[in-house]
């Protein structure tokens, strides 16, 4: 009988064997020596066919980074023995590091290579849990004025996790004093809670280019604390209610499954790169990249040879559709293009065919505040949307397993996705992240933009069988 550590031992020796016989398909079929030399462009190209299937293998957990990185370095030893190709230029002698992949972002530490972690996976000692956390959408504007800087700071939210307590915010500057430095003179703030206690306040920005950020309390307050009052420079002092309650039943959090294996989740992971890519080039955000493309077919048959992808899955042929409706060739897949594609990859598609005019430019912000259910170790919490000109942005935290200094950077992310009252899809796209403690500050752009009328939108992380959501009404001001 196969005990689940010995199964985990025996796929991983599978996936190292079929890496290692690519390399060996790959050293004879490299490309032909030309007057005792090998051509660059082909001998980069086989080294980086080779790493992107070494990437895929260790996204879905089949592969550990350390055995990779080993049949890469023989890999490229093997190359050392032959001609030397190019003037002056000599074959590698050690293998490229992995770079991060289209579908991987390092701003999680997840469990380990193997463990089997879904919703309500055990947490570290001495973490918080969900409901210690308090989370409050607030929806206030205070104003102020000093030294010759007039604003206005607008609170998304409450927030008290295990990094601390603070208050999520946007601000407004209408001063050329806001030029250098902080915007918020937040050590003039007076702060004071419903205890009689009275904290000192410290101000950090998202890290991005966005107004958004936060302002810490310290002390960190006592757990009931029920209310805050703050007093700005020279503007009127604000009570605001920090008292989380109960949400109602429809806007409660939850969790279902996908039935996807993790090699489709990785496949459908590229194929949010190719829309985000797409919808980024299009709005001017950034220039559009196919070059991952090249190696998909690869990568899907490495999948189904070390088993993480089922010999029935229309993510194949999903996958190929999407890329010939937007003009993507080059990628490989040998799998005929489906037509079933999922709705999101439907809905971003179809906002792209309408090609609609730039949405109108315009600033506002939705308080909104809430825990996404733990999901593979990694807890999300929703804290605040803005419209920034022709912009939506998310902000969030994200916590996970591990005390690692810095977060791992070989392991599967979550998909983000949100869908609107109207019924549109939007991919989220990271902008920004930045390390707190054992928490992640986040900033994502939703694309395409949330329209203005947009009354609620549902925001869904999804992982590898599961994914966990909430429902979020928005009232912009």
């Amino acid at each position: 009988m196969w005990w689940p550590g010995d199964t985990e031992n025996m796929d991983r020796e599978r996936a190292e064997t079929y890496l290692r016989r690519l390399a060996e398909v790959e050293l004879r079929h490299a490309g032909p020596v030309s007057a005792g030399r090998w051509s660059a462009e082909r001998t980069d190209a086989t080294i980086e066919r080779m790493t992107w299937v070494a990437l895929a293998l260790i996204s879905v957990r089949a592969l550990d980074v350390e055995a990779a990185e080993a049949v890469l370095a023989d890999y490229a030893a093997a190359l050392t023995t032959r001609p030397r190709f190019g003037p002056g230029r000599p074959m590698p002698r050690a293998a490229p590091p992995l770079p991060h992949g289209p579908w991987r972002a390092p701003w999680f530490t997840w469990p380990t290579v193997g463990r089997q972690a879904g919703p309500g996976s055990s947490r570290p000692a001495g973490s918080r849990s969900p409901a210690q956390d308090r989370l409050r959408p607030l929806g206030e504007t205070i104003r102020y004025r000093h030294d010759g800087l007039n604003g206005a700071l607008h609170l998304l939210s409450y927030s008290r996790t295990a990094s601390g307590a603070r208050f999520v915010v946007a601000w407004q500057v209408s001063s050329a004093a806001a030029g250098g430095g902080s915007p918020l003179p937040s050590h003039l703030f007076g702060v004071t809670d419903d205890q009689g206690g009275r904290y000192r306040l410290s101000f950090t920005g998202s890290g991005g280019s966005e107004p958004v950020g936060e302002i810490r309390l310290h002390p960190e307050p006592p757990e009931d604390v029920q209310w805050f009052e703050l007093e700005p420079p020279g503007g009127p002092t604000l009570r605001v209610d920090v008292n989380p309650g109960s949400p109602p039943d429809d806007l409660r959090p939850w969790v279902q499954e996908t039935g996807r294996s993790a090699g489709e989740h990785l496949l459908h992971q590229s194929a949010e790169r190719l829309l985000i890519s797409d919808l980024r080039f299009h709005s001017r955000l950034r220039r559009r990249s196919d070059r991952p493309a090249a190696w998909l077919g690869d990568v899907v048959a490495a999948l189904a040879a070390t088993g993480t992808l089922p010999s029935v899955s229309p993510v194949p042929g999903q996958l190929a559709a999407l890329h010939a409706s937007m003009g993507v060739t080059g990628h490989g897949i040998t799998a005929p293009p489906a037509h079933d594609l999922p709705q999101p990859w439907l809905s971003l598609l179809a906002y792209q065919n309408r090609k609609p005019d730039p949405p109108p430019a315009w600033d506002g912000f939705a308080a909104v505040a809430a825990t996404l259910p733990e999901l593979n170790g990694v807890r999300l919490a929703l804290l605040g949307v803005l419209s920034l000109g022709s912009k939506t942005v998310l902000y969030l935290r994200a916590s996970g397993q591990g005390d690692a200094d810095e977060p791992a950077d070989h392991d599967i992310p979550l998909s983000i996705w949100a869908r609107d009252s109207d019924g549109r899809w939007h991919a989220a796209d990271l902008e920004h992240w930045s390390r707190d403690g054992r928490e992640h500050v986040l900033t994502l752009y939703l694309l395409p933009p949330l329209p203005t009328f947009a009354a609620w939108i549902e925001v869904m992380a999804a992982g590898p069988s599961s994914e966990v959501g909430a429902r979020l009404p928005l009232r912009w001001q």
